[in-house]
């Protein structure tokens, strides 16, 4: 059947005849002789006299409701132009006056192949009403088959005037209604054969905001704020709304973020139009971010967290052909003291500077996180030759010297690493791994970076068993002290013991304090220890002068840790108190590095155990930072080279002109100096010749226990 020859001779014709008319139509379209006997039959029974043209107005539609042909005179009439309607389903020119029943009973009788009449209300492209009586005739084009059905209406606004006003009035209230609506509700159709849509209608306040945003953009429709021909996943949205699901989505426009629901509607069976409700979520989405950015981002340094780490890392391993990556944890020294002595507030700085020179330093290998508290951790992308390469220089970035408020301290780190596809395959292997290599790397002095290997878990678990020990040994008093004496280079004579803390474990034996102590440090048992050794060595000393030996100086290690405590010096002072210990005869040994950490507060406890009595040392002399500007500022009386100089001094010339050099840089600063170490008589003469004070080392005696100790060394006096 060709539509368009219709048009053609409704236009063509000149006359006014209705007969004439119907034969042009039936001359140019094969139409069945029963729509013509309708079409007289209808007209003759309402006594139609005026011109065909202006009374009648023509559609046809098919059998699902779309509209294959239409007049232009109703076009015109109805405010659109022919394409607007032309393949577009019937219900674009509802007014919503009628009910969902007035069109079902319409197409049973039609789809029956009865003739339907009756009045029907039509809506505008403006919105306004206008009412037709119309008359619905089916027919079957004979070149395809196919039903067709042909409408013809009389406007009839005029007897419908009241009614129109009615209606319209009511539509008014309606879209008022709408329009104070905090959402935005609108209506979508198909067009039959592109497949475009058209949004027929777009009310509510959001609709406002939205318009504001479509009358700013040159070029954009209301259309397009929903829906974009070429954007194929908002596409695919509404097509499955008009496949008869009901669709939610979000998508953004601009600064709106947008939530989306559209619900198919129905019409004998089959999805003619699309209602549509959104809801502005920019807030929310907003908000989301900002939960999303806590749930995987750290606060304080806006680096990604724990649990991002987890999610890339979980990521990664199950990416294939990955290759290999190295998982690094590194854990900030001492940090915990560090809030304790100068605040919180410091502490969060360092941990800043601290991520910025990581973050510095890694450049384009990886991604740094924050861990939690001292902790970060790395997912380093090379191979691992350069990854424990990048390791060495993370150490020597991060202890550079740190200037907060007038503080300037040192800070270290200690760091493990594992490496994926060499030693583990997993993400919990990794972590595993990794975790695993920073204990034993803090066991092992700190300050340095392993990479994992499998001799380490048994290291690990055995530190895990001796740190439940530790605690059973301070209660059970299995820990004891020995005693290695100090002695005078020229005269000979033994001036001073140092107190060395010993444990001998009722299963184990004895365990050697370069494994316990790093373990009691690690779990913050030193505190206690420390407290015990210093309590034991007065109340000794006590003893032995009850006894009536000679009293000779004790020297005391005391940690890092202990040193940065801000409340040291007070449990010092008890201590003295209780077991009425001669300050005078008590020393203090610190090393190096445990006051380079936090200079000037390590410095005002000193100079408070000075005021007591008490004299103070630096151990291990040479092996830490040797901040020379810094030694002359520590309020101390002795200076104790390190062993590993003492025994190369024969062997190597430089170490024997290190070991010079102390002993002159001491004495400009009118400290003592004492050798660790001495074991031959050559190094005992080596450093009589450089003027050194005092020695202790097996040259002389081991550390040996109290009862051999009063048998060997000390000697009783009447003095005292």
């Amino acid at each position: 059947m060709i539509i368009n020859p219709i048009d053609r001779a409704i236009h063509a014709s000149k006359s006014n005849d209705l007969k004439t008319w119907l034969a042009t139509i039936s001359h140019q379209v094969d139409i069945p002789i029963n729509v013509l006997t309708e079409l007289k039959a209808y007209i003759n029974n309402n006594q139609i006299n005026q011109q065909i043209s202006k009374v009648f107005q023509l559609l046809i539609m098919n059998e699902k409701g779309y509209i294959t042909y239409i007049d232009e005179g109703f076009c015109c009439h109805l405010g659109y132009q022919i394409d607007e309607l032309l393949h577009h389903h019937y219900r674009i020119l509802h007014a919503g006056v009628h009910s969902e029943g007035f069109y079902q009973d319409m197409w049973q009788t039609i789809k029956n192949g009865d003739v339907w009449r009756g009045d029907i209300c039509t809506s505008s492209k403006s919105k306004g009403m206008f009412w037709y009586r119309a008359c619905i005739i089916p027919f079957v084009v004979e070149a395809d088959g196919q039903k067709s059905f042909a409408v013809f209406r009389t406007d009839i606004s005029d007897v419908k005037r009241y009614d129109k006003l009615l209606i319209e009035n009511l539509d008014d209230d309606y879209r008022r209604v709408f329009s104070h609506l905090v959402n935005l509700t609108f209506r979508v159709q198909r067009h039959n054969e592109s497949g475009f849509y058209a949004f027929r209608m777009f009310e509510g306040k959001l609709a406002h905001k939205v318009l504001e945003l479509v009358n700013d953009a040159e070029g954009e429709t209301v259309d397009s704020v929903f829906y974009n021909h070429r954007d194929h996943s908002i596409r695919s949205h509404f097509d499955q709304a008009f496949e008869g699901k009901e669709v939610t989505f979000k998508h953004r426009h601009k600064t709106l973020s947008l939530f989306t629901m559209l619900t198919p509607l129905y019409e004998n069976g089959q999805v003619i139009e699309v209602i549509g409700s959104s809801i502005d979520i920019t807030s929310l989405e907003k908000a989301e971010e900002k939960v999303k950015e806590l749930e995987y981002y750290d606060s304080l340094t806006k680096l990604p967290n724990r649990t991002k780490f987890r999610k890339d890392l979980q990521h990664l391993v199950e990416t294939p052909n990955i290759g290999g990556f190295a998982v690094l944890f590194c854990d900030i020294d001492r940090l915990k003291y560090i809030n304790d002595t100068l605040g919180e507030t410091i502490g969060d700085q360092v941990i800043e500077i601290i991520s910025q020179r990581v973050n510095n330093k890694l450049a384009d290998y990886g991604v740094l996180y924050r861990y939690g508290g001292d902790e970060f951790s790395l997912i380093i992308h090379t191979d691992i030759k350069i990854a424990k390469q990048i390791s060495e220089q993370l150490l020597s970035e991060i202890k550079k010297p740190i200037a907060i408020q007038g503080n300037e301290f040192f800070v270290t780190t200690s760091i493990g690493a594992s490496y994926y596809q060499l030693d583990a395959w997993s993400s919990r292997e990794l972590i595993n791994h990794a975790s695993i290599s920073v204990h034993y790397c803090k066991i092992n002095g700190r300050n340095s970076s392993f990479f994992y290997s499998s001799k380490m878990d048994k290291i690990y678990n055995d530190m895990l068993l001796i740190e439940v020990d530790i605690r059973k040994a301070l209660q059970n008093n299995e820990f004891k002290l020995f005693y290695q004496p100090q002695i005078d280079v020229l005269s000979e004579k033994v001036i001073g013991l140092e107190a060395l803390i010993r444990w001998n474990h009722p299963l184990k034996g004895a365990i050697p304090p370069s494994t316990f102590i790093p373990l009691a440090e690690e779990s913050g048992l030193i505190t206690q220890i420390g407290e015990w050794v210093i309590r034991e060595a007065c109340q000794q000393f006590m003893i032995w002068r009850v006894k009536g030996y000679q009293p000779l100086r004790i020297a005391v290690n005391v940690s890092a840790i202990e040193l940065q405590r801000f409340d040291f010096a007070d449990k010092v002072a008890i201590i003295i108190n209780e077991t009425e210990m001669d300050p005078a005869y008590l020393e203090f040994e610190i090393t190096e590095n445990s006051v380079m950490q936090n200079t000037e507060d390590c410095i005002k406890t000193m100079n408070t155990l000075r005021k007591m009595g008490i004299s103070l040392s630096i151990d291990d002399f040479g092996t830490g930072y040797s901040s020379f500007g810094y030694l002359k500022k520590f309020p101390i009386n002795y200076l104790k080279i390190d062993q590993s100089f003492i025994r190369s001094a024969l062997t190597e010339a430089s170490s024997a002109e290190i070991v010079k050099a102390m002993i002159q840089l001491a004495h400009n600063f009118d400290l003592k100096v004492v050798a660790e170490g001495v074991e031959e008589a050559n190094i005992l003469s080596l450093l009589r010749d450089h003027h050194c004070d005092y020695y202790q080392g097996y040259f002389y005696s081991k550390p040996l226990p109290i009862e051999q100790l009063e048998t060997t060394v000390l000697c009783k006096t009447t003095n005292y």
